[in-house]
Protein backbone atom coordinates (compact mmCIF):
# COMPACT_ATOMS: atom_id res chain seq x y z
CA UNK A 1 0.00 0.00 0.00
CA UNK A 2 1.37 3.41 -0.93
CA UNK A 3 1.43 6.38 1.39
CA UNK A 4 -0.22 8.64 -1.18
CA UNK A 5 -3.37 7.74 -3.08
CA UNK A 6 -4.44 9.02 -6.46
CA UNK A 7 -7.54 11.14 -7.04
CA UNK A 8 -9.31 8.09 -8.49
CA UNK A 9 -9.02 6.42 -5.09
CA UNK A 10 -10.64 9.41 -3.35
CA UNK A 11 -14.16 10.06 -4.72
CA UNK A 12 -14.63 12.75 -2.04
CA UNK A 13 -12.12 14.86 -3.97
CA UNK A 14 -14.37 14.87 -7.06
CA UNK A 15 -16.36 17.98 -6.13
CA UNK A 16 -17.02 21.45 -7.52
CA UNK A 17 -16.72 24.51 -5.29
CA UNK A 18 -18.15 27.58 -7.06
CA UNK A 19 -16.72 29.86 -4.37
CA UNK A 20 -13.23 28.93 -5.57
CA UNK A 21 -14.03 29.94 -9.18
CA UNK A 22 -13.95 33.33 -10.88
CA UNK A 23 -16.49 34.27 -13.53
CA UNK A 24 -15.44 37.08 -15.85
CA UNK A 25 -17.79 38.98 -18.15
CA UNK A 26 -16.94 38.83 -21.84
CA UNK A 27 -18.55 42.23 -22.40
CA UNK A 28 -17.02 44.53 -19.75
CA UNK A 29 -14.06 42.33 -18.73
CA UNK A 30 -14.86 42.56 -15.00
CA UNK A 31 -15.62 39.74 -12.58
CA UNK A 32 -19.23 38.82 -11.94
CA UNK A 33 -20.82 38.20 -8.54
CA UNK A 34 -23.24 35.48 -7.47
CA UNK A 35 -26.68 37.06 -7.16
CA UNK A 36 -28.92 33.98 -6.94
CA UNK A 37 -28.78 30.34 -5.94
CA UNK A 38 -31.42 27.78 -6.90
CA UNK A 39 -31.76 24.14 -5.87
CA UNK A 40 -33.23 21.68 -8.36
CA UNK A 41 -33.73 17.90 -8.01
CA UNK A 42 -30.60 16.98 -9.97
CA UNK A 43 -28.52 20.19 -9.99
CA UNK A 44 -27.87 23.49 -8.26
CA UNK A 45 -27.81 26.69 -10.29
CA UNK A 46 -25.63 29.68 -9.45
CA UNK A 47 -26.48 32.95 -11.23
CA UNK A 48 -23.77 35.56 -11.73
CA UNK A 49 -24.17 39.19 -12.86
CA UNK A 50 -21.95 42.22 -13.35
CA UNK A 51 -22.08 44.87 -10.64
CA UNK A 52 -22.04 47.87 -12.96
CA UNK A 53 -24.35 49.98 -15.10
CA UNK A 54 -22.51 49.04 -18.30
CA UNK A 55 -23.87 45.52 -18.75
CA UNK A 56 -27.49 44.49 -19.19
CA UNK A 57 -28.01 41.45 -16.93
CA UNK A 58 -30.45 39.98 -19.48
CA UNK A 59 -27.55 39.82 -21.94
CA UNK A 60 -24.47 39.12 -19.80
CA UNK A 61 -25.92 37.02 -16.95
CA UNK A 62 -24.03 33.75 -16.41
CA UNK A 63 -25.65 30.56 -15.13
CA UNK A 64 -23.49 27.78 -13.75
CA UNK A 65 -25.21 24.46 -13.21
CA UNK A 66 -23.52 21.97 -10.91
CA UNK A 67 -24.72 18.38 -10.43
CA UNK A 68 -25.92 18.14 -6.83
CA UNK A 69 -23.81 15.09 -6.03
CA UNK A 70 -20.67 17.07 -6.97
CA UNK A 71 -21.63 20.42 -5.45
CA UNK A 72 -19.45 21.28 -2.47
CA UNK A 73 -20.92 24.80 -2.11
CA UNK A 74 -24.56 24.17 -1.18
CA UNK A 75 -24.29 24.79 2.56
CA UNK A 76 -22.41 28.06 2.10
CA UNK A 77 -24.79 29.23 -0.64
CA UNK A 78 -27.80 28.58 1.61
CA UNK A 79 -26.33 30.92 4.24
CA UNK A 80 -26.03 33.92 1.91
CA UNK A 81 -28.75 36.58 1.46
CA UNK A 82 -29.59 35.75 -2.17
CA UNK A 83 -31.02 32.33 -1.28
CA UNK A 84 -34.59 31.87 -0.10
CA UNK A 85 -35.70 28.53 1.29
CA UNK A 86 -39.11 29.26 -0.23
CA UNK A 87 -37.53 28.62 -3.64
CA UNK A 88 -36.33 25.14 -2.63
CA UNK A 89 -38.05 22.26 -4.37
CA UNK A 90 -40.57 20.14 -2.56
CA UNK A 91 -39.49 16.62 -1.47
Amino acid sequence: MTAMSSAEDRPDLHVIDVFMMSVKCGNCDTYQTIVRFEKHPDKNTYVYECENDLCDPNVTRTLIEVPRHLDNSTRRAEELPYYSRDEEELP
